[in-house]
């Protein structure tokens, strides 16, 4: 998020601190190098395409935006998220609180929206995209590389250890980049303009901002923990001087630090009322803006992309990042996974646990509607995935000292008031490190995982009634994830507060087999309705569990290590564009006397239920379907 209020000062002043650069333009004087915030890009794209949700709209769009880098020889190198750090603690809180009262108010307002009047209710990028956005990426052959924190400091180190005249600069909408001193350009992406012989924005140096403010650069980072940033923010004795807003507060401190004549603690203690502790805290976060000279580093230490050209620091990316790759897959353990993106999560931050023991702090929260209790939730339904998934990740000696303190959202009170849970894990009789050293039978994984999804009878089918092993080679992933998160659902829909009927569940199945076999339907975008939604945000929800449950138990990692196919894609399983004038059709349909007609086959029961796409149910669609549904456990 960066420093409160500054970045809207600083695109105002007058004059203009920022300079227009056409990044087209100037590739066709020399080689050009940038680096992305992998994170605030996902966003920027989602607020660019008429349906925040679409994983395909989104899809278009990243995939025209690196061609047309690529065609104009513009080489980048994308950073990503890692875990949650734990000095942003607050700030991660805050933000949870702000996006829970958004998903309620978009659901509350999709509920009312009986008429369909708006074309999109989801208004924010569900976590499968981060997934989708690296496997589009991996696909393209664009470097991609996740922190083991939060991708700004690695980011900001990257550009810096790079410096050269081929380096132009780094796009981000985090503002913290204002104050680190990389030598090269800050892009923000709210400034940025992209069509397919364009690309415009607006740069900023420090240089530029020092000279703009009157202030020392080397007073910059200062500056920015006295204002407010991540860590610094949310301290409580936080003074607020009457200010009506973050950027009335930006001005007023930069006036001070513009005009200072004492102390540094001094000038501390104007902004703040605070403790020897919030002091270091500040000091603390002055020091992280600070960059390393790459010429410290043991020469074995650094690594070389061969994509970009580009200088990698090992410290940076822990050890652990894709340079990795070489070794051998199954000697590979979760962190490794995680950090090389060949897992199938999309949420790293959901296995802080592995660097926060004993205790731990987590938060959830899903687009439901505030009349929803707590009991009746989706939250409440798939608190026992998450939390066997952190049990996963708690190492067998530490069981006893491990608690979980988790929030959600408490649907019983409409101030958006959290709820707050504390627990033990709940614990099978290995951990995520037995599942990585093979030390756990991949039949005694699978079990579990479909014990805990309800789906002991696809168990049962894969493993002929557990009497031989299953196969990796031949494991399919997409049907084993649609199968488990489809049964887990159906076991818990007497309680759900929309009755699932068998038409429904019909039309999702049908809409992810379409995706997966790239069967595309011609309609117009159609308007959001609330039941799909809704009932796809309960499979979303259970299947992004699905997958970080799959990776803790090292299924993806035995399926590769073994010459199985381990890739999946997020934008097969469920898509706003197909799902809605879908479910239209089945909605219109399913009551026809023709269905009810017991002796119809499934082929002209699906041609029935979706007749204006019928002549799309090819035998391969209409034998997958006759097989998934087979699996599933209707209650």
């Amino acid at each position: 998020m960066g420093v409160q209020g500054f970045s809207t000062f600083i695109k105002k002043k007058t004059p203009k601190v920022g300079v227009v650069i056409d990044l087209l333009y100037e590739s066709k004087k020399k080689n050009i190098l940038i680096g992305i915030d992998g994170s605030s890009f996902i966003f920027y794209v989602v607020n660019q395409i008429s349906k925040m949700n679409s994983l395909i709209l989104f899809k278009n769009y990243i995939v025209e935006f690196f061609k047309v880098l690529k065609e104009n020889n513009v080489q980048c190198c994308v950073f990503v998220d890692g875990f949650n750090a734990y000095d942003k603690v607050n700030e991660h809180e805050k933000r949870y609180i702000q996006r829970t009262q958004l998903y309620r108010k978009c659901a509350d307002e999709s509920l009312l929206d009986v008429e369909c009047k708006q074309i999109s209710h989801y208004q924010f990028p569900h976590p499968l995209f981060s997934k989708e956005f690296t496997t589009i990426l991996k696909e393209m052959n664009i470097p991609v590389f996740v922190s083991r924190f939060e991708a700004d400091k690695d980011l900001a180190q990257w550009a810096f250890d790079n410096q050269s005249d081929n380096l132009l600069g780094i796009f981000s909408n985090d503002s913290d980049f204002f104050f680190f001193d990389t030598k090269c350009y800050y892009f923000p992406l709210d400034q940025l303009s992209f069509n397919q012989t364009s690309i415009t924005m607006v740069g900023y140096t420090i240089n530029n901002i020092s000279n703009s403010l009157f202030i020392k650069k080397k007073k910059l980072p200062f500056l920015a923990a006295l204002i407010g940033n991540d860590q610094t923010k949310h301290i409580k004795g936080n003074k607020k001087f009457g200010l009506k807003n973050t950027q009335e507060r930006a001005i007023y401190i930069v006036n001070l630090v513009r005009n200072q004549n004492c102390s540094d603690l001094v000038l501390i203690k104007e902004v703040y009322f605070v403790t020897p502790q919030d002091v270091e805290k500040i000091k603390n976060s002055i020091n992280s803006y600070s960059l390393e000279s790459i010429e410290s580093c043991l020469k074995e230490s650094i690594c070389i992309d061969e994509n970009s050209n580009s200088k990698f620091r090992k410290s940076i990316i822990s050890d652990i990042n894709i340079f990795n790759n070489q070794r051998k897959e199954n000697e590979k353990n979760l962190e490794d996974v995680l950090f090389s993106i060949s897992g199938h999560t999309s949420r790293i931050y959901n296995f802080s646990k592995l660097v926060y023991p004993p205790q731990y702090k987590t938060h959830r929260h899903c687009f439901e509607p505030s009349n929803v209790p707590f009991q009746n939730s989706i939250l409440h339904f798939t608190t026992t995935l998450s939390s066997h998934l952190l049990g996963l990740l708690v190492e067998i000696p530490d069981r006893p000292i491990t608690k979980i303190t988790e929030y959600v959202t408490d649907n019983n009170n409409n101030n958006s008031s959290l709820l707050k849970i504390e627990y033990i894990p709940n614990y099978l009789p290995y951990s995520h490190h037995q599942c990585f050293s093979d030390q756990v039978s991949f039949n005694q994984r699978l079990f579990d995982y479909c014990k805990l999804l309800n789906s002991l009878s696809y168990y049962y089918s894969l493993s002929k009634s557990n009497t031989c092993p299953i196969n990796p080679k031949s494991f399919d992933f997409y049907n084993f994830y649609i199968i488990t998160t489809w049964n887990f659902i159906l076991s818990n829909s007497l309680k759900f507060s929309i009755k699932i009927e068998e038409w429904m569940i019909d039309t999702f199945i049908v809409q992810s087999l379409f995706l997966k076999n790239n069967i595309k339907i011609d309609f117009p975008l159609q308007n959001d309705m609330f039941q799909p939604l809704y009932i796809g945000e309960f499979f979303l929800v259970t299947l992004r569990w699905s997958l970080d449950l799959s990776d803790a138990m090292a299924l993806p990692k035995h399926v590769i290590s073994n010459g199985g196919n381990g890739s999946i894609q997020p934008s097969h399983f469920f898509e706003t564009i197909y799902i809605h004038p879908l479910w239209r059709m089945a909605n219109l349909n399913h009551n026809s006397r023709l269905l009810q007609n017991s002796k119809l086959s499934i082929t002209d029961k699906l041609k029935c239920l979706f007749d204006k796409v019928s002549n799309l149910f090819t035998p391969l669609i209409i034998n997958q379907f006759i097989f998934i549904k087979s699996q599933l456990c209707f209650q």
